[in-house]
């Protein structure tokens, strides 16, 4: 099913001149190349040329610089990347420096039982391969000429100093040839391109039905040369769909064989993947997880699903115009309203196929984490459900209006590597067919607000991240109704209550002192929000003293206090006490109900500074 879809939205692709420099046609790929080796026209070598290209990546925070960095070129170029096996597979007019000069750059860190190999058998194999295209396809091309010319006399046992550090400085990855004095590369030669494409197809390949497409009598590959440019993957890419032991065959067919795809489809569906990964507007990532997405057909929504679930991304905020920016406001007014979406606001139809599939590396393979279809309409209709689980009282006006899911998945560890790798296909599961959320996230993110803080400061034990998050699952886990966004005065839960009484005795000791470095808040949250018997007995005889102090600061700010403290205590029933232990739910709602107090106070300490 997903090879499937691929394979149709190459074709949708081929028809939008948008991705001509993006998607390769049949018997091309698109790959990263490092250097330009420029050849004399007599086929001599002149120079060995950096091809990487300037990337800014965007200073983080206000005393942070622009960073400058390279990356390799991405060039459409003849023939697919190198398959597994340790055969030589020379490619045409592109590779690596160990083919093209049998040669490994120092930071290869290659063994010299590789260096041999280079030297010894890809480099023969790679002049050969390209002295037998020209003579067997009758090639009269002086580009092509010079480039067989320089392989036949190229020694890579005397190799000049000056090539090998220049190799050394930017020989990973790959290279291509060019003439001295031309604009163009070697391989974009028309006589070149015409004679490849002649000898595309492949010779002797077995035949039979496609499972992507239903054809008859088509050739079947035994492994699709075609491989995913993931991030995490080898330099040549990963595979989709391949088999690589004898416990998968059956009925002596080996390899792909064994789900039978055929050249074409193979090609269109892996180019088709590899276009989305490149394009930005396509995907986001997740944790581990590269997110790729898109509809039935060309659409607006298409172009906003990268913001909407991925957030703005510092990097791209100096790329946006002010169409994305309306169609954006104008996509979330759709969400924020009720009853069945109207996407003709922006040019959509809500009956749209929609597809998502999420994807991580791993070595030569691409592990799929989920796979989800459904319609624009529907996934408009459990987007706006999962934000309005999430909406609560912000902290500052900076806070985002609509939380990317990457912010969410980072209140669960303290470092993005400490995610665990299931979690993001699990959140991104329940957010798209409205699931429970993952019980896990829960857990993590509680955990997270128990632990101290080297910078604390009054009223931010539990953040506006968190708070949203712990909102979010219990209502749709524990059906606690419809949570408010702020405090609600009305709620009696027992929790709730007691997250309330916590952040009034924590707000109170702040008021008192002036600003306190380690407050009851980071002292005796974790153990008050667990075992309540034990730690509030000691906290309230604190809040005596508190109260004290405070009325000789703030006379009248005491009394208030302590008819709040009273009010609470009302509440909680007065037989049982405070309760022995908190469950993993009821700490929720004392998180929410720490929360919401706190935003109460500083809110009305807002309005209060901006009456005066």
């Amino acid at each position: 099913m997903i090879l499937y879809e691929l394979n149709r939205l190459y074709d949708r692709f081929a028809d939008d001149r948008h991705y001509d420099e993006l998607l390769p046609r049949m018997g091309y790929s698109l790959q990263k190349i490092s250097f330009i080796v420029v050849l004399t026209s007599d086929g001599k070598l002149f120079d060995i040329q950096d091809a990487k290209l300037q990337k800014t990546i965007p200073a983080k925070g206000k005393k942070g610089k622009d960073k400058i960095i390279a990356v390799p070129r991405e060039l459409i170029v003849c023939g697919g990347a190198h398959p597994s096996g340790s055969a030589a597979t020379p490619r045409f007019l592109w590779d690596s420096s160990a083919y093209i000069f049998g040669y490994y750059p120092a930071k290869a860190n290659k063994k010299e039982k590789d260096r041999e190999k280079a030297r010894d058998v890809l480099f023969p194999a790679y002049c050969n391969y390209h002295c037998d295209f020209m003579d067997q396809n009758n090639i009269d091309d002086s580009a092509m000429k010079a480039v067989v010319t320089f392989l036949k006399s190229w020694d890579p046992d005397a190799i000049p100093g000056e090539i090998r550090e220049k190799l050394d400085a930017y020989g990973d990855n790959f290279g291509v040839f060019q003439i001295q004095g031309n604009q163009g590369y070697v391989f974009e030669s028309p006589e070149i391109k015409s004679a490849w494409e002649k000898n595309i197809a492949s010779e002797g390949a077995m035949r039979g039905m496609c499972l992507i497409t239903g054809q008859a009598d088509v050739p079947i590959v035994a492994t699709i040369d075609t491989k995913i440019k993931l991030a995490g993957t080898s330099v040549g890419g990963g595979a989709i769909s391949s088999f690589n032991a004898a416990a998968y065959e059956s009925y002596g067919k080996k390899q792909t064989h064994n789900s039978p795809i055929s050249e074409i489809a193979g090609f269109k569906a892996c180019n088709a993947l590899n276009t989305l990964i490149i394009d930005k507007r396509h995907h986001f990532r997740l944790a581990d997880t590269t997110v790729v997405f898109w509809t039935g057909e060309k659409t607006s929504s298409e172009d906003l699903l990268a913001w909407v679930l991925g957030g703005i991304s510092q990097d791209a905020v100096s790329v946006q115009d002010n169409a994305l920016l309306r169609k954006l406001e104008t996509f979330w007014q759709v969400v924020g309203q009720a009853g069945e979406p109207d996407l003709a606001e922006i040019g959509d139809d809500a009956k749209t196929p929609f597809y998502m599939l999420g994807i991580e590396p791993n070595a030569a393979r691409i592990v799929v984490r989920f796979w989800h279809t459904s319609t624009l309409g529907e996934f408009v209709l459990r987007l706006r459900e999962h934000q309005r689980a999430l909406a609560i009282q912000k902290t500052f006006n900076s806070d985002p209006d609509h939380i990317p899911l990457w912010m969410l998945l980072n209140q669960t560890a303290r470092e993005a590597k400490g995610i665990p790798p299931l979690l993001a296909g699990s959140l991104l599961r329940a957010v798209l067919q409205g699931l429970p959320y993952p019980e896990s996230m829960y857990q993590l993110t509680l955990n997270r607000i128990s632990v101290g803080h080297d910078d604390y400061k009054v009223g931010r034990k539990v953040s506006f991240l968190q708070a949203s998050l712990v909102k979010a699952f219990l209502t749709r886990n524990k059906q606690k109704g419809e949570l408010s966004m702020s405090l609600n005065l009305e709620n009696k839960d027992p929790a709730y209550l007691l997250g309330r009484l916590f952040a009034t005795l924590e707000k109170t000791q702040d008021d008192s002192s002036g600003g306190v470095n380690a407050g009851i808040g980071d002292k005796f949250y974790s153990s008050a929000s667990a075992t309540p018997r034990v730690v509030f007995p000691t906290l309230l005889d604190l809040f005596r003293k508190h109260l004290k102090k405070l009325a000789s600061v703030r006379p009248g700010l005491d009394v208030v206090r302590d008819k709040q403290v009273g009010e609470i205590l009302d509440n909680i029933d007065s037989c049982k006490g405070f309760p022995a232990n908190l469950t993993l739910e009821e700490r929720g709602m004392f998180a929410l109900g720490y929360y919401q107090q706190m935003r109460a106070f500083f809110t009305k300490k807002e309005a209060a500074d901006k009456q005066d």
